[in-house]
């Protein structure tokens, strides 16, 4: 399950941030700060961060830049009322592999999640499910009837591309 560290200092932008990519089957993590989010970053490890840019203790500005020294294979998406073009052209700068507007409709975040997880092909689920058979993309084994095997690699990749679920797809909602 891909992972999203939401990262503002108001609470109600936090949940509202939070409430479409939840809804998509992310896992999603949450800090009020800069700071807070690095010591989150510590911890668990996430596949893409959501920011704002005016917070507390560490602004969204130093978060981006300390993102690209410490992880740089996460994507930083900011998320800030800091609509100015110069602002957008600093951000950029910094890193940021994407800049969305306040106020956002919640479906073009959620698009702009999925577009930053297949630039840095993150795949959105691990399993796919095609009724009673599961293919784990992790570990390449089929699960069915309760009973597990790992099939030769080109068999489980025939498997895999026949359920729809190829490279070019990897990142459709994960199923439920």
């Amino acid at each position: 399950m891909v992972k999203i560290l939401v990262v503002d200092d108001d609470n109600y932008i936090r949940e509202l941030i939070k409430v479409s990519p939840r809804d998509e089957g992310f896992e999603l993590y949450e800090a009020e700060n800069g700071r807070e989010a690095l010591q989150v970053l510590e911890r668990t490890g996430v596949d893409l961060a959501i920011f704002d840019i005016m917070m507390p203790l560490m602004d969204g500005w130093e978060l981006c830049r300390e993102l690209r020294r410490l992880y740089p294979d996460l994507p930083p998406l900011m998320v800030t009322a800091k609509a100015e073009t110069a602002d957008k052209v600093r951000g950029f700068g910094l890193g940021t592999d994407d800049y969305l507007v306040k106020p956002f409709d919640p479906p073009e975040l959620v698009a702009r999640v999925r577009a930053l997880l297949k630039r840095y092909r993150i795949a959105s689920s691990h399993v796919v499910r095609l009724g009673a058979l599961e293919l784990n993309r992790t570990s390449f084994e089929v699960l069915l009837g309760g009973e597990r095997m790992t099939p030769p690699l080109k068999e489980f990749e025939l498997a895999l591309q026949a359920s729809g679920a190829s490279e070019s797809n990897l990142y459709a909602k994960p199923a439920d």
